[in-house]
């Protein structure tokens, strides 16, 4: 349906020489900022980035700056100001409790008064990015992890509910270097993950990388540098690092059955996707062994990777903002107009699979 029509026909309100209506996404995560501009018509006009934020860990005032550094950039880049957006969908990291809604969406308001504001956990804008069911799940592992499961209006996303051995880039990075501590006392087979490790880290000896362990020298940052050297040295054929990426692979998958079944919805299809930097991991068995698992549990599972990076997904739900469903010609819109910027992660159909 053409946008002259749904003006002809009311389902959108605009007023002869008002300004043309805009819809912005936002996805932030820990590791960068990004920001995607649409007309109502779903063509991608723009896009930003920014460093990136989590408003719990690095400040509210420093989450927000990255956020309007991002929409700026977005504008910018199409010659369109903040007063055009009329509205906006955030997806942002860290967002496990109702006040943080609140206040984040305050926070956006500011730059647009005028505009709906709507902001959800980044787990969301990722599910939707990939597809349009009322019955699906996600499973988003990059630098964290999450998962969340819908059926029809009810929803859940795990959040602090995942423990943190289990939390993306890190956890894999923490179960690496215990790895070559099991390999050195014998509790599993001698590992290439022993000398990359000690390469890295520049120690000498086991012993030396355990002191470092203990006294805290080993940061946080160290440990999300550690994903890629387990990826290559399973894809060489190293059974211990096989072994991580697998292990992890059916734990993870643990949680999003598990509430699958607590909602009593395994006996039905639905569309299960896989999102965030740690799915495209090189080692393949990581992501077999995902499927495989939640197939035990739930046997009408579509198991799919995200079409498009998580922002577009926030494109879809200020869209959906404004038309209530959305008609199939914005979504044909956005496949071709999507093609001009770094977004797409698959060449297919969006929400089609």
């Amino acid at each position: 349906m053409k946008l002259l029509t749904l003006l002809e026909t009311g389902r959108i309100k605009m007023t002869r020489g008002a300004h043309m209506e805009y819809v912005l996404g936002i996805d932030q995560g820990g590791s960068k900022t990004h920001a995607v501009v649409a007309d109502l018509e779903g063509r991608i006009l723009g896009m930003g980035k920014s460093y990136g934020a989590c408003h719990s860990s690095s400040s509210l005032e420093y989450a927000l700056k990255a956020i309007l550094e991002a929409f700026e950039d977005a504008l910018g880049s199409c010659q369109l100001s903040l007063e055009d957006v009329t509205t906006v969908v955030g997806g942002l990291t860290g967002i496990d409790w109702d006040y943080e809604v609140a206040l984040l969406e305050s926070g956006i308001q500011k730059y647009f008064p005028k505009a709906q504001i709507k902001v959800v956990n980044d787990s969301i804008i990722a599910m939707r990015a990939a597809t349009r069911e009322k019955r699906c799940g996600i499973l988003c592992a990059g630098s964290g992890l999450n998962c969340a499961v819908q059926s029809g209006d009810a929803c859940f996303a795990y959040g602090f509910y995942i423990p943190d051995e289990y939390q993306g880039g890190w956890s894999l990075g923490k179960m690496a270097v215990q790895a070559v501590f099991d390999s050195h006392m014998g509790l599993l087979p001698e590992t290439a993950l022993t000398q990359r490790l000690l390469t890295h880290f520049q120690a000498e000896t086991v012993d030396e990388l355990l002191f470092m362990r203990v006294k805290g020298k080993i940061t946080s940052d160290d440990y999300l540098k550690l994903p890629m050297i387990i990826e290559e040295e399973a894809c060489g054929g190293d059974e211990v690092a096989a072994g991580i990426w697998k292990n992890y692979g059916k734990v993870i998958a643990g949680y999003l059955t598990a509430r699958a079944r607590k909602m009593g919805i395994c006996g039905e299809k639905m569309d299960i996707v896989l999102s965030g930097s740690i799915f495209k991991c090189k080692f393949q068995e990581f992501q077999a062994k995902v499927k495989e698992e939640i197939l035990r549990v739930i046997p009408g599972a579509n198991v799919i990777e995200a079409v498009f990076e998580p922002v577009m997904g926030a494109v879809v739900m200020g869209l959906q903002i404004v038309y209530g469903e959305i008609p199939e010609e914005i979504y044909k819109n956005m496949e071709e107009t999507s093609n001009k910027f770094p977004i797409r992660r698959l060449t297919c159909n969006i929400g089609k699979h």
